[in-house]
């Protein structure tokens, strides 16, 4: 009889410790970073947001399916077809440096389409009231005026910075200004060579006027060639008559 006890303690074990692996079983163990958030979704319905830390959740409410949300900063280019305020066509590129600033609002609001929107609105705007020249020089103050059309934020998203990446012109643009720049080219290698020819001339001039003046240098300058002459006769003053 005295083994009964036992045998019921044993057993009793076996049932707890069973049923401690069974209740483990039907939670699930997630880890949120500080640098995210995790949505949660039961049989494809949003349940809710977890913030950073350790949870626990319970399987038998339904099938789960985890969304992390990165709360870092993200880089995207955004192009757009545009205008400048010639009506000159264009494609500008812009670089967008952002946080998401509202998970659960980008949860219901997905943060691209809107930034791409936004951005595309704000490049056409842009190009609009600007010149092609200052819209190539890609300066400082267009990206500030850029990123005034953007605003601070764009629905759950907060823009840190916004930066002009790339200018592209059409082919044809991009020939015609090649040919330009060509021609512009030539016109500056024209014109030294027209200032070099220039002063060689004045200077053949200074030289002949002072030779003109000081006959007794053009002789000096006779004996120096003559150095280095070879095999050459030099007649030095007037020729003697027959």
């Amino acid at each position: 009889m005295s083994e009964m006890p036992d045998y019921f303690v044993i057993l009793t074990a076996i049932v707890i410790l069973v049923g401690a692996i069974a209740l483990l079983n039907a939670f699930r163990r997630v880890r949120v970073n500080r640098w995210e958030r995790t949505a949660v979704y039961v049989d494809g319905v949003f349940d809710r947001l977890l913030e950073p830390g350790v949870h626990r959740l319970w399987k038998g409410h339904g099938r789960l399916m985890l969304v992390p949300i990165s709360l870092d900063q993200q880089v995207r280019s955004i192009r757009a077809d545009v205008l400048s305020s010639e009506r000159m066509p264009l494609r500008l590129t812009a670089s967008v440096l952002f946080r998401i600033e509202n998970a659960e609002l980008s949860l219901r609001e997905p943060v691209e389409p809107r930034l791409d929107l936004a951005v595309q609105s704000a490049l056409i705007r842009l190009a609009a009231e600007t010149p092609l020249e200052t819209l190539l020089a890609q300066a400082p103050e267009t990206a500030d005026a850029l990123g005034a059309r953007l605003g601070e934020t764009v629905g759950a998203a907060r823009i840190e910075q916004v930066e002009i990446a790339a200018v592209t012109l059409p082919p044809e643009i991009r020939r015609l200004m090649s040919d330009v720049e060509r021609a512009r080219l030539d016109g500056l290698a024209a014109l030294e060579r027209a200032r070099s020819e220039q002063t060689a001339l004045r200077a053949l001039a200074n030289a002949a006027r002072l030779l003109k003046d000081n006959p007794e240098l053009a002789q000096l300058r006779l004996l120096q060639t003559a150095e280095n002459a070879k095999a050459a006769t030099i007649v030095i003053g007037d020729a003697p008559r027959q």
